[in-house]
């Protein structure tokens, strides 16, 4: 499996340097690397700054509205080989929207969303602190006025960490990025 996974890598590499500069191919590489790394090793991505150690009174993360909670609640019940119906897709992908809070993206961009990470789900479902972690990027997408010292770029880039960090191949943790980003241009254009 290995060698299959080493081979499919290189032929990838391959086809990538034909297109593309190899020292920005490598630059990139390792960017994301460092960021894997870091999310492995508990430092906070580019998104969150570092939690003190000693801060009584630093202020709470802003709270989750109720739609955005019964997503995680929604999320958090498909479990593992499980096949999710689309009426549980169309019910999740409504729930991102109510937790837009300003300008909504499209129902069919979110059902995008909803739709690979159902399956993301299916093959192995996020721990709690991971699903955590995710909504709470989600939230910062999807209602950036709440968040004003967030950055998108390492929003998109933590979301797929944390996919990848559980087991998700690269390729499905990277379609999950991009549907988080498609969501967030239509929402500072104004909503879909």
């Amino acid at each position: 499996m290995r060698n299959t996974s080493a081979l499919l890598g290189a032929i990838a590499l391959a086809a990538a340097c034909a297109y593309a500069d190899p020292a920005v191919i490598i630059r990139e590489r390792a960017k994301e690397l460092s960021n894997q790394n870091n999310v492995r090793q508990g430092v906070a991505p580019a998104t969150q700054s570092p939690q003190p150690t000693v801060a009584p009174n630093a202020p709470a993360p802003p709270a989750l509205s109720p739609a955005l909670m019964r997503f995680n609640t929604e999320v958090s019940a498909i479990k593992a080989d499980a096949v999710t119906s689309a009426d549980q897709q169309q019910k999740l992908a409504q729930e991102l929207l109510a937790a837009a809070q300003g300008p909504k993206p499209s129902l069919k961009i979110a059902s995008k969303l909803v739709a690979d990470i159902s399956a993301a789900f299916a093959e192995k479902p996020l721990s709690a602190a991971s699903r955590a972690r995710f909504v709470q990027e989600l939230d910062a997408v999807l209602n950036p006025g709440k968040y004003p010292q967030a950055r998108l770029e390492g929003i998109i880039k933590d979301i797929q960490a944390i996919f990848q960090d559980n087991g998700l191949a690269r390729v499905k943790a990277v379609a999950i990025a991009n549907d988080v980003q498609a969501i967030s241009s239509e929402i500072q254009k104004g909503g879909g």
